[in-house]
Formats: structure tokens, sequence, C-alpha cells
């Protein structure tokens, strides 16, 4: 496909891969669960 359609897809995935995907290493939890500060989030 285009570049259009390659960072569409490259969103998505990251989406899945950081908020919904287990990780065996994190006993289950997604990766985003050891983010400390994640953006938008500092105070």
């Amino acid at each position: 496909g285009s570049n259009s359609e390659r960072t569409a897809a490259l969103n998505d995935y990251l989406h899945t891969y950081n908020y919904h995907r287990c990780h065996t290493a994190l006993e289950g939890q997604p990766p985003i669960t050891r983010v400390n500060n994640a953006a938008s989030q500092y105070t």
C-alpha cells in the first residue's frame, strides 16, 4: 500500500502492543502499565 496506509497500520499496531497485549514478563499486564509518567501526565 501507500505510506499513509503503512503509517495508519503502525499506529494501530503500537496501540495494540502497548495497551492490549499481555506480556508474560509483566505478569500478564500490557507494557503501558510500566510507564511511570505517561504523556500529558507530568505534574
